[in-house]
């Protein structure tokens, strides 16, 4: 893969794979912890709360200051104070003692800096890499966030607690540690360099961090493709959040598997998610963006058909890493659309919504895929969702009009300026 700085790309990489098995492991290991604590069903809430709270109400912020700031210096303290943060959780909990608030608080931090760290870095990637190495890159990226934070973390979670409760917390802040020593060492991230003007950055600096965030959203809100984009998004994972918020039962009451056997299926969609992401550049180079932005939605499609029809524990395993492979494409694609569309100087605050999207959604799709199974049973919300996600190309039309060659359209992205 060419990039304009090779070293840079790679430090990236390390430093992500490494922070998101840290993320991996204390959200895994966090709802251990509360069972531990409180076990009952309203702590859990709680719990869930604490975690998406930071999504919904930082992310915005987030971005804005990540425009404002050199992203690699906001990836660099996020890093030491996650590291902070799990270290502080480590001890609370082989000490023993630990109040729910203090749980829930810790717990919101950590989403806090992962918010921040997750914004900088998108909008890092395309100082570092040209405009037709993003999907590669990209593929990359979200290949190595999968296989270290969920084939890797979740597993390794489990196993550590077992032997001590404050152990996923020790070596999460080691992850940290190591990401902090990597991102120190990554030169550029400037958000105010390249194509962006002496006046746009005066104007940028003299402008409140709400006026930011507004124009940030006016120009997402004039772009088609990019609107068209986080419409699409927001309902892909409305679909995939309902399918997946009651498969736990699913696994029992229709497939008749243990705990054992819904972590091996979960692990299966991981692995497709992980294989799309190393395979993202050699499809770009294959083909163009429409017919992967079609085939990301319409495999899922299909596998959620199946699953839906199915009792068959591996058909089921098998079209998980279908509907896997599928997500991770469109994220892979459609990120590295947005990147190369987007100004350098709009990066942070326009990749923030499509976030808050994301974490918005997640909640109405569980309440949404509940709804169908206590009216339609366990099936309903994957065969409904085949049928949202075949219909789903419609929304997404003015994004597929704008790169008919698979090109991003003429912009601020056409060259890389690691120095920025």
């Amino acid at each position: 893969m060419r990039t304009v700085d090779p070293g840079g790309f790679r430090k990236l990489v390390a430093a992500t794979a490494v922070s998101r098995l840290g993320d991996g492991l204390h959200l895994t290991a966090l709802p251990l912890l509360i069972a531990g604590v409180a076990p009952d069903p309203t702590a859990f809430a709680g719990m869930a709360v604490a975690q998406a709270l930071p999504w919904l109400l930082v992310s915005l912020p987030a971005g804005a200051l990540v425009d404002r700031l050199d992203r690699r210096l906001v990836m660099t303290v996020s890093a030491a104070l996650q590291c902070l943060l799990a270290a502080v959780l480590a001890v609370a909990a082989t000490a023993g003692g630990l109040q729910l608030p203090t749980v829930y608080a810790l717990a919101f931090a950590l989403g806090c800096c992962q918010t921040f760290a997750e914004n900088a870095a998108t909008a890092l990637l395309p100082q570092l890499v040209p405009v037709d190495a993003l999907p590669t890159a990209n593929g990359r990226l979200v290949g190595a966030e999968i296989v270290t934070g969920q084939l890797i973390a979740v597993p390794l979670a489990g196993v550590v607690f077992v032997v001590s409760p404050g152990l996923p917390f020790l070596l999460d802040a080691l992850t940290f540690a190591l990401a902090f020593l990597v991102l120190l060492s990554l030169r550029g991230g400037r958000a105010r360099g390249g194509r962006a003007t002496g006046e746009v950055a005066r104007a940028a600096s003299a402008s409140t961090l709400r006026r930011e965030i507004r124009e940030g959203l006016r120009w997402l809100a004039a772009d088609p493709a990019c609107r068209s984009l986080a419409a699409v998004g927001g309902v892909i994972n409305t679909v995939i959040t309902g399918c997946f918020a009651t498969f736990a039962l699913f696994t029992v009451e229709i497939l008749h598997t243990g705990e054992v056997g819904y972590g091996l299926l979960m692990w299966a969609s991981a692995a497709g998610g992980a294989a799309a992401g190393l395979a993202a550049g050699s499809a770009r180079r294959r083909l163009r963006h429409r017919p992967l932005l079609l085939l990301s939605l319409w495999v899922p499609a299909v596998a959620s058909l199946a699953i839906g029809l199915t009792g068959n524990v591996v058909v089921t395993a098998a079209m998980l890493a279908l509907v896997g492979f599928g997500g991770t494409t469109w994220t892979v694609v459609t990120l590295s659309l947005r990147q190369s569309v987007i100004p350098r100087h709009f990066q942070g605050r326009v990749m923030s919504v499509f976030r808050l999207l994301s974490a918005g959604t997640a909640p109405i799709g569980a309440v949404l895929g509940a709804m169908l199974v206590d009216h339609f049973g366990l099936r309903a919300p994957w065969l409904v969702g085949a049928a949202v996600l075949l219909l789903a190309p419609g929304l997404a039309g003015p994004a597929l009009a704008a790169v008919p060659t698979g090109e991003g359209p003429a912009g601020d992205h056409k060259s890389a300026d690691p120095a920025a």
